[in-house]
């Protein structure tokens, strides 16, 4: 377990400042009996977590700004990011991204810390001195992660990209409470969250097996199979634009979001199944290039 620094937006602060600094706050703490009561400051809270693969680059914004504690474990390597003071309301995320980042995670370690995980590849060995996170402004930080991170993604090859642009994951596939039904049942997509009328692109070359409504909670849907027998699904959606037996291409526009069937609010339900039957977790067949978690806002998920 080895610790990395964290570097505040004004690295320049002179001995003499901090001493003013320090001083100030011991009177401050002395007159603190004769202070006037104040309203409580509203509560901190994690807005976004980001991880850029392009830029190789882990980026977080917070409402108010504190200082975040980050250590570097092994066996399995992975970054931990702790933000003290910080409150995080509502159950631990992960998402999955790939090969060299597999997943981050964002949870409450205990009643005042936020935790943050960046789960790497076991290939993967990292020297915390090469780490540090940044901040530019209040609120905004940035940690650089080492180039051969990203590469061990950028260089793999995949069939299948993904089928909408500019979206945020609002859930990932695993077992999970429906959020309409109350029951706990796997999750067999991933959720991507987008207004309605984004457009939906076939993930890979293919042949449309289904297209329209369904029953069973998943709306207007477009299904298609592959070459090699795998089977894309794209559930939810608001209008469908191929027809049964339409033969299509990877990155055709094949439908747009909607909120149709068991659905909470606009999103893309996405599924693989590899072998025509079996759904698996999309993230080890897409490249994802950036994932965020929008923490601050509701997610909408099926």
């Amino acid at each position: 377990m080895f610790s990395f620094l964290s570097q505040q937006r004004n690295p320049s602060d002179s001995p003499r400042k901090l001493n003013i600094a320090r001083l100030l706050l011991a009177a401050l703490t002395l007159s603190s009996s004769m202070a006037i009561a104040t309203p409580k400051a509203q509560a901190n809270r994690l807005e976004t977590f980001v991880y850029d693969l392009n830029d190789s680059k882990i980026q977080f914004s917070l409402k108010n700004d504190i200082e975040p504690k980050g250590i570097v474990i092994n066996n399995p390597t992975r970054i931990v990011i702790d933000l003290p003071g910080l409150v995080y309301q509502g159950p631990t995320v992960r998402r999955r991204v790939g090969r060299g980042v597999q997943a981050v995670r964002v949870g409450q370690v205990d009643a005042n810390t936020t935790r943050m995980v960046v789960e790497l590849s076991p290939e993967v060995t990292l020297n915390p001195r090469d780490l540090r996170l940044k901040s530019q402004k209040p609120g905004e930080w940035t940690m650089q992660l080492p180039q051969n991170i990203a590469a061990i993604d950028l260089n793999s090859v995949t069939n299948f990209i993904l089928p909408i642009a500019g979206s945020v994951i609002s859930s990932g596939f695993g077992w999970r409470v429906h959020p309409i039904t109350g029951e706990r049942r796997l999750h067999k997509g991933v959720d991507f969250a987008a207004p309605t009328g984004t457009p939906i692109f076939a993930s890979a070359d293919g042949v449309v097996t289904e297209a329209g409504w369904t029953d069973g909670g998943y709306g207007n849907i477009v299904e298609l199979r592959h070459e090699d027998g795998s089977v894309t699904l794209y559930a939810h959606t608001n209008r469908v634009y191929v027809s049964k037996g339409q033969v299509v291409s990877r990155g055709q526009a094949i439908a747009e979001v909607g909120s149709t069937g068991r659905s909470t609010g606009p999103h893309l339900h996405f599924e693989i199944q590899p072998d025509g039957r079996t759904a698996v977790d999309p993230m080890d067949y897409l490249q994802m290039r950036q994932v965020t978690l929008d923490l601050a806002s509701n997610s909408f998920k099926d």
